[in-house]
């Protein structure tokens, strides 16, 4: 499989995280901004629990797959002991990301939503409110690296990219 096609099949599997995330932001959008006074109920916990399942998904997917892809494809040399970051900071060069920082907040707005705060109903508000600005953002950045795969890549078919929906089997 080249990698291409490759990249094609990852864009999919983002796609399907980006439709459901996107599902999910319309629907908590009657909610926000919550506030330390909010009560989650049970509708607003299965969305802000979809959410969360696909910002995850569709981070690894992107963090793991597609940007490193995007390296290989654009042939640019990165040492095998590179970083991450130094990773993203080549992305960021060559402008297939807006700015590498981002996806660093990206990850501590992750980790802040792992925290609960079952005492401290004002700092719950704030991160869920954060969380889903962010999960938001990471949306848009999705599409931003698609709209680059496209212009960089004419290989990559994303023109025939599988409609994205729910898998079926």
């Amino acid at each position: 499989m080249t990698a291409e096609q490759r990249m094609q099949i990852y864009l999919s599997e983002c796609a399907l995280h980006v439709t459901v995330l996107d599902e999910g932001l319309a629907e908590a959008r009657v909610w926000m901004p919550l506030s330390a006074d909010t009560s989650i109920g049970k509708e607003m916990l299965r969305v802000f629990d979809q959410i969360a399942y696909r910002f995850a998904k569709l981070q690894d997917s992107m963090g793991e797959k597609v940007l490193p892809l995007i390296l290989e494809l654009a042939q640019e040399t990165v040492p095998a002991n590179a970083t991450f970051n130094e990773k993203l900071n080549r992305l960021e060069r060559i402008g297939a990301i807006p700015a590498a920082d981002e996806w660093k907040r990206f990850r501590a707005i992750r980790n802040a939503l792992a925290h609960e705060y079952p005492d401290d109903p004002e700092l719950r508000a704030s991160a869920i409110n954060r969380f889903l600005g962010g999960a938001a953002k990471l949306s848009t950045l999705y599409k931003f690296v698609k709209a680059y795969v496209a212009e960089h890549f004419p290989d990559v078919d994303c023109k025939d990219e599988r409609k994205p929906g729910y898998p079926t089997g």
